[in-house]
Formats: C-alpha cells, sequence, structure tokens
C-alpha cells in the first residue's frame, strides 16, 4: 500500500481539500473580472466627494432629527441636481460645520430649514452652493461603527484586507495549473493563434471585465432620463417715482424762485392744486411682454378710521414695459371736505392722512412664464389747515419716492442629464452608446475567443481533456504502478477513477510511458487504473 510521497520520488505535496473545490478555469476567470468591475462600480457609487465622488458620510450627533435620525446614526447623502421642501439635507454653516435638517420653505434663492424636533427654523439660510446634498441611505448606529474605521490604525488594517482580497483573488497565482498547460501549446501554431491558445483566459478576463462593464454602465445610463428638466430663476422689478409740482406756486420767496419741487411742504396759502404723477416700470434680464392698467387715487384718512377716495385717475389700460399716471388734488376741496367732516361729527381732528395710491394690475410673460402682479405703493402726506407734508416712514429706510419691489420667477428648461463617474461627467445619452458599442464589442470578442479555444478542445488528445478538467487532482509520480499487476483493476472510464479518489479524498496518481498516460487510485491494496492514449504533444507534461 503506497502511503504518501515515500513511495514516489518526486511526488509533490497535495491538498486534497483545495484539490475538490477545484472549478472550471473559465469560472474562475469570470468570477474574477466579476469582482474587479464590481469592486469598481462600488467605488463609484459610493466614493466620498474628497476622492471625487458624489457622497458624503455624515454621523448624526445632535437630536434635533429625532425621531427620524439618533445619535450615532449614518447618513450618507448625495449630491443632486436639485432641493425642494421636505427634502432633507447636509448643509455647510459658516460656523458649526455639518448640518442635517429638513427644507420646510424656500425665499429666493435661499432655503429655509428647520430639525424636525426643533421648535424654531435655522438661522442661516444656505443656498445651493452651500448643500453638501441630499439624504440618501440612512443606516442606524452604524455612525460609531464608522468613527472607528477614522482611527489611523483600524483604517489601515481595512485597507490591507481589501488589497488582500483584490490579490488574491483577482490576480492569478503564479505556476499553476495555466502555466502547466501553457507549456503544452503547439510549436507549430502560428503566433497569433498561439498567443491567443495561451493567454485565453487572459483574453476572457479582459473582455469579461469589459462586459460586465459595459452591462453596469448600461444599467445607470438606461435607468436615467436622458434629458432633465430644471427651473432656472428669473428675477425681474418693478419700480417707479413719484413726483409733485404746482405750477402756480410763488416763485421768489417761499420756493426759491423754483417752483415747488418734490419732496418739499406744500403751503395752502401760496398753493391751491397739486399735481401727482407716477411713473412706472417692469425690468427683467430676460425677454418681457406686458399689459395691464393703471389706476391713480388719493386716500383720505384720519386716526379714528375715517376713510375716503378721491380718484385722481381712473384705470387705464397700457401695454409695455412702463407707463405714467398723474392726476391733481385741489386743497381747497379737500379742506372743505375735511371741515364738513368736523362739523357733522363735533370732531377737532389736528392733521388728516392723504395717501397717494397708484393700482397697477398687469399681466406679463417674463421669459416664456405668465404672471400676474399688482403694484400698489404709497405716497403719505400730513395735511393740516396750514400745510401738507411728505411723511418719510423711515428716515434711514428706502425713499418712498422710489418705490421698488422684486420678484421671482422659475423658468423650467431642459439640458442633457450626465452621469457622475469620480468627479468626471458623461452625458446619458453618450453612455448609452457607449455601454452597447463597448458590450457589443466584448461580446463579438468573446465568441472569437470562443471559436478557437473549442477548436483547440476538440481537437486535443483525450491526456489533454483529462488533464484540463482533474489537473487539480492529479499528481505525477516518476515510476510505473506499484505493487504487481494482479493487484491492478481497471475501470471503464476516467469519471469512475475520479469517483473512487473522490470518495476517500485520495489523489489520482499520474505516470506517462511514451503515448500512454496511466492514472490510477490504490484503495485496500488494489490499484484502480485508467489508462489514456494520447498522441498529441498537448497531453504529454
Amino acid at each position: 500500500m503506497i502511503k504518501g510521497a515515500a513511495a514516489y520520488p518526486g511526488l509533490r505535496p497535495y491538498d486534497t481539500n483545495q484539490a475538490m473545490k477545484t472549478r472550471p478555469r473559465w469560472i474562475n476567470t469570470v468570477s474574477s473580472a466579476l469582482l474587479l468591475v464590481g469592486m469598481a462600480t462600488a467605488w463609484i457609487i459610493f466614493a466620498p466627494m474628497q476622492f471625487g465622488g458624489q457622497v458624503a458620510y455624515v454621523i448624526v450627533n445632535g437630536n434635533s432629527m429625532e425621531p427620524l435620525y439618533q445619535p450615532g446614526d449614518l447618513v450618507i447623502v448625495h449630491r443632486a441636481t436639485g432641493y425642494q421642501v421636505d427634502d432633507i439635507i447636509t448643509y455647510l454653516h459658516p460656523d458649526i460645520g455639518p448640518v442635517i435638517h429638513r427644507i420646510i420653505g424656500q425665499q429666493g434663492d435661499h432655503f429655509i430649514l428647520k430639525g424636525d424636533h426643533n421648535t424654531w427654523t435655522d438661522s442661516f439660510l444656505p443656498a445651493s452652493k452651500d448643500i453638501i446634498g441630499k439624504a440618501w441611505i440612512h443606516l442606524s448606529v452604524a455612525g460609531k461603527i464608522f468613527g472607528y474605521l477614522r482611527i489611523p490604525w483600524v483604517l489601515s488594517i481595512l485597507v490591507a484586507c481589501i488589497a488582500a482580497v483584490f490579490l488574491f483573488t483577482v490576480i492569478p497565482a503564479p505556476g499553476g495549473p495555466r502555466s502547466h498547460r501553457d507549456r503544452q501549446v503547439r510549436k507549430d501554431r502560428q503566433p497569433a493563434m498561439k498567443t491567443i491558445l495561451e493567454k485565453w483566459d487572459d483574453y476572457l478576463f479582459v473582455l469579461a471585465a469589459i462586459a460586465v462593464a459595459a452591462a453596469v454602465l448600461a444599467v445607470a445610463a438606461f435607468t436615467h432620463p436622458v434629458t432633465l428638466t430644471l427651473l432656472k430663476d428669473i428675477h425681474y422689478e418693478q419700480h417707479g417715482v413719484f413726483s409733485y409740482s404746482a405750477p402756480g406756486s410763488d416763485p421768489l420767496s417761499v420756493y426759491g424762485g423754483t417752483g415747488l419741487q418734490t419732496g418739499e411742504p406744500v403751503f395752502h396759502q401760496l398753493i391751491h392744486k397739486v399735481n401727482y404723477q407716477f411713473d412706472y416700470q417692469i425690468t427683467s434680464g430676460s425677454s418681457i411682454h406686458t399689459q395691464g392698467t393703471v389706476r391713480l387715487i388719493a386716500l383720505l384718512s384720519a386716526m379714528d378710521g375715517w376713510q375716503q377716495t378721491v380718484e385722481l385717475q381712473p384705470a387705464t389700460p397700457f401695454s409695455g414695459s412702463s407707463v405714467s399716471a398723474s392726476g391733481v388734488v385741489d386743497l381747497d376741496a379737500l379742506q372743505a371736505v375735511f371741515d364738513d367732516l368736523q362739523a357733522q361729527t363735533g370732531i377737532q381732528r389736528q392733521y388728516f392722512t392723504i395717501n397717494i395710491v397708484p393700482q397697477v394690475s398687469l399681466n406679463a410673460t417674463i421669459g416664456g412664464q405668465v404672471i400676474t402682479e399688482n403694484f400698489t405703493p404709497q405716497l403719505q402726506f400730513q395735511i393740516d389747515p396750514f400745510e401738507m407734508q411728505l411723511v418719510r416712514p423711515d428716515p434711514t429706510g428706502p425713499n418712498p419716492l422710489y418705490p421698488i419691489k422684486d420678484g421671482l420667477i422659475k423658468q423650467p428648461y431642459t439640458e442633457a442629464n450626465t452621469l457622475s463617474l469620480l468627479g468626471l461627467h458623461l452625458q446619458v445619452l453618450a453612455a448609452r452608446w457607449i455601454s452597447l458599442v463597448a458590450f457589443m464589442l466584448a461580446l463579438g470578442g468573446l465568441i472569437a475567443l470562443a471559436i478557437p479555444v473549442y477548436r483547440k478542445m476538440n481537437n486535443e488528445g483525450e491526456a489533454a481533456r483529462i488533464q484540463r478538467k482533474y489537473g487539480a487532482w492529479l499528481v505525477r509520480v516518476s515510476k510505473g504502478l506499484p505493487g504487481r499487476e494482479e493487484h491492478v483493476k481497471d475501470v471503464v472510464t476516467m469519471d469512475d477513477l475520479a469517483r473512487m479518489a473522490e470518495k476517500d479524498g485520495r489523489p489520482i496518481l499520474h505516470a506517462v510511458k511514451g503515448q500512454n498516460h496511466v492514472y490510477f487510485v490504490q484503495d485496500a491494496g488494489i490499484v484502480y487504473r485508467y489508462t489514456a492514449t494520447d498522441a498529441d504533444p498537448e497531453g504529454t507534461s
């Protein structure tokens, strides 16, 4: 009975467990390609922004987002093309750092945010440029584990483990069955065909990797729309100019020879009628078409709530981006109204208020967007029996003579959608074509590779086929059968011999005698043998 290498000089060490786990070469090659592309895809999807990726890893520290997020949770955020109300985002606060809160409103180009657990809104209103990303994946308590990974020595061990997995899985080990078979290629083959047959698994690895990468790119490209409809901010501004004058005023003494000028008080003894004018204009950086009506009124009022309206110019249609309205206020007629009111009510009032109010109503098309707007600024005066004086509500604030109203509308526009790959941007349409072309080329390459490999496998001898199928089970020995011939039993097929070896975990011993390849397994003093005749040099060592 043969025991180990002692009975056969040159018997190489043999690992039965490893032999029984042997898989076909092409499965290992394709698996390696899948692993490589999978690792690359995972890196592209989850690469941090610091390394050109599209995601950031946020560890929740406070309780402002409870009960959704707890301290120690990990939230993965990713960049988005736009943000809207109810999105949970992470933005960079200039004093605090990253803050993860929910959008509850928008103010122009800035967003209003609030923590779900808070009763107040954030004092800082971030713009789009301040936003790191939108919440994507939530992993409870994973933040604590992720925090440990930031420790340098833990991170070093993790990187070493990943590198080891990559090296041992993707890079083939030297000197294995492939090296043995590489030496078996015919010497008389053409150089190109010889290279293909020698390194077919290398070509398979490359083509499989291209095919898988193309498939991954195709999934990403065909699950994203070719174009995106986005919203662009269009600003517009309505502004006006109030002015008033009194052509019949005393030009020499009180008003310095120039007559009543806008902003000056109106003295009743000198001026009896005042001309008011309001000039309106709407402007925008985009094309604008407007039409509407303009009206001018004087609103009389007193501190006790009394009001009366005097129309200075009725509603007048206009078109275009500018219009003017004007009217005359008769101060003597106003004083008569005030005197009659006080006589009938018996209440003496120190002064009354008069507001000059233009009422602009318009329908406008700005940048292709239809809006309806009203612009009703007021110019206020206090009037008593002696003078009418302009009121400035806030001396440090805007000048009431030049009212301004800003507006913002969202204009939809279409642009090509892109995929972000480690800081690079590829249009979705181009990605679709690239993935299809790459996949078809890889598929064509696989077919072209399969033809000569298939022919080679069909033309090889039986010994070569046995070597390919059971190579990891075979142990070359330098001499023939052990024991006497009467203790030898021939089996019908090599598969029968392999089952004998697998039953007890024994190696299959392999000896070469000229063109005969003898395979045998010894069990309980009996040698089971299978003989293959192979005239093809590829089947020999």
